[in-house]
């Protein structure tokens, strides 16, 4: 898992409104401080006489990287401040991790464009799989997935039932489709298999032809999944940079997955909570702001936005909020402590939201599953591998039969 240098630290509360102001004067207060070094007063003993400072009822995480923090950072934030007295924002903004880079840098969602008219078909494929997979299942002997969750509750979070791996951190690379593609597998896995396991992000950035440093789709991931395996982290950590698909082996594939409303969009509150219960967390697409950037607590609520820049999960939800929670994947250097309050509706929040579905770790996978990838004709581009799948196996008989005859 990829570290930044600013990501050692954890925040443990948000800013509010009111005291990012008091801090940010504090902070310009402590920049004349150092001036006055000269005379004898040092900016910290300038920073604990303030009155603003004596306010400070805030993480001290992100009080701390504000004081150190360059004019430019204050200004945009001052900016930001001014955004939310006049916007009503219900959340609070400071110098987060993900500030260090340029919002280019750590977004890339990037949708293909036969995805938005994929649907019908994919979902097709997920039932028919999904069925094979649970007759299988049960041929097999192994218990029936229990999933501890109501679409009707006010409230859920799965990381509450430990099904939800740490936050990772994409660094200053556009990988967020990949990250998010895997938080999900991930925690599918913990629902269907009752362990957490660690994937690798960089083999999938490499391998998988789903996208690059420049952006991607986590679709195209779970499409390349189920053909080939991905390693654990310690086989090829993270680098958060683009490289050549390395020989190693791996033990984890997916057997479907499918989209929450084939229609395409932004699915209904209603039908994200039923995926969510159905299938565990879900990966979604948002548009991520300079707000966003620089989100420290409270409910994201800019408002509705018809586009999309960045790839997250949805783990749960509070109707008391009416937000969504929401994994994010800029370390816990940003947000609460990597996550996220989205208001529903706001911010294009689970546009093309899709779940993926884990094999059980004690049996194979069933060989029938490859003929129902055939039928659909989801042989995924693999792009550079070193090994041959079963699917392309087969593809190889066919292809041999035919030129025979």
């Amino acid at each position: 898992m990829y570290k930044s240098p600013q990501s050692h630290a954890y925040p443990r509360a948000a800013i509010s409104g009111r005291v990012v102001s008091t801090i940010i004067f504090a902070a310009i207060l402590g920049l004349a401080a150092g001036q006055a070094n000269a005379q004898g007063m040092t900016s910290q003993r300038m920073l604990m006489t303030t009155p603003a400072q004596a306010q400070m009822e805030v993480s001290p995480f992100y009080a701390n990287r504000l004081r150190m923090a360059s004019p430019q950072i204050v200004q945009r934030l001052n900016a930001l401040q001014a955004q939310s007295k006049q916007r009503g924002w219900t959340f609070s903004v400071g110098y987060t991790t993900a500030m260090d880079y340029s919002l280019e840098q750590i977004t890339g969602a990037r949708e293909p464009a036969n995805y938005a008219s994929r649907g019908p078909s994919q979902n097709s494929f997920a039932t028919e799989a999904m069925s094979v997979e649970n007759n299988y299942a049960i041929i097999n002997h192994l218990p029936p997935i229990v999933l501890m969750c109501n679409a009707s509750s006010g409230a859920f979070d799965w990381r509450n039932l430990g099904k939800v791996t740490p936050v990772k951190d994409q660094g200053g690379c556009g990988s967020c489709w990949d990250f998010a593609a895997m938080a999900a597998y991930e925690s599918a896995y913990a629902i269907r298999n009752g362990s957490m396991i660690d994937t690798s992000e960089q083999q999938v950035l490499d391998c998988a032809g789903a996208g690059t440093c420049g952006g991607g789709w986590y679709m195209p991931v779970w499409d390349w999944m189920l053909t080939h395996r991905v390693g654990n982290e310690s086989a090829l950590p993270y680098t958060a940079h683009d490289g050549s698909c390395p020989a190693i082996s791996g033990n984890y594939q997916d057997v479907a997955w499918g989209f929450v409303d084939p229609s395409g969009g932004v699915p209904s509150v209603g039908a994200i909570k039923a995926a969510l219960c159905a299938h565990g967390p879900l990966a979604v697409a948002v548009m991520a702001t300079p707000a966003f950037q620089a989100y420290t607590g409270g409910v994201l609520n800019e408002g509705p936005m018809s586009n999309f820049n960045h790839a997250v999960t949805i783990v749960g939800w509070d109707d008391s909020k009416h937000a969504w929670l929401v994994k994010n994947s800029w370390s816990t250097g940003w947000g609460l402590n990597g996550y996220i309050w989205i208001a529903y509706g706001s911010n294009n929040i689970g546009y093309h939201a899709a779940w993926v579905q884990a094999p059980s770790n004690r049996i194979i996978i069933n060989p029938h599953l490859y003929d129902l990838i055939a039928k659909y004709r989801l042989i995924p581009n693999p792009g550079p591998i070193h090994e041959i799948s079963p699917i392309q196996q087969k593809t190889q008989m066919q292809n041999m039969q035919m030129q025979q005859h």
